[in-house]
């Protein structure tokens, strides 16, 4: 029987139409409310600034302060007058450099050669031969890549370890095996 209930009037309700006057008893409280709450969120946020600019002010009297740079007191870059001269004067120097015969270091013994005549001589004579270096202890056979090893500090003299005489030597391949 709750659906013979009659929609849109719940009991207790006044009829009739709305009022057409304002409560200004009401606007005025809400107006007075929200100034209210408008300056007392202005007074906050004045504290605050206050504090912080307190703050400032004592980490600055820890720190010397610092001078102001007129920007007329910074020099000009130095750059290139002339790119392009620049770069050919470079180019002829090395040109010059390279086809002539000349000291990198004359208490070494350390001469340049032209690098026309470089290559002759190594076609002539070939790359120089180098031996090999000694097995060293650790390493996998037959191999001449030195293990891993802590570098020695500055003034510690260098020493070798032992070759290894005992190494065994890896068997050679047959021919026509597969490896």
């Amino acid at each position: 029987m709750e659906d013979a209930i009659p929609q849109g009037h719940p009991s207790g309700a006044r009829h009739g139409h709305e009022a057409d006057t304002i409560e200004v008893r009401g606007l005025i409280v809400f107006t007075v409310a929200l100034i209210a709450v408008v300056a007392l969120v202005h007074l906050v946020l004045w504290l605050a600034i206050q504090q912080a600019a307190r703050k400032e002010e004592q980490l600055d009297s820890l720190y010397p302060g610092r001078l102001a740079i007129e920007v007329d007191q910074f020099p000009n870059p130095r750059l290139q007058q002339n790119p392009r001269s620049d770069l050919a004067q470079m180019k002829d120097e090395e040109e010059r450099r390279i086809h002539s015969y000349g000291w990198m270091d004359r208490k070494a013994g350390i001469a340049r050669i032209p690098v026309e005549r470089a290559m002759e001589i190594l076609a002539e004579k070939g790359l120089p031969r180098v031996p090999a270096p000694a097995p060293v202890p650790g390493a996998p056979p037959n191999t001449f890549i030195p293990p891993a090893r802590k570098r020695e500090e500055p003034g510690q003299g260098t020493h070798r370890a032992p070759a290894a005489q005992h190494a065994e030597p890896r068997p050679e391949p047959k021919p026509g095996a597969k490896p």
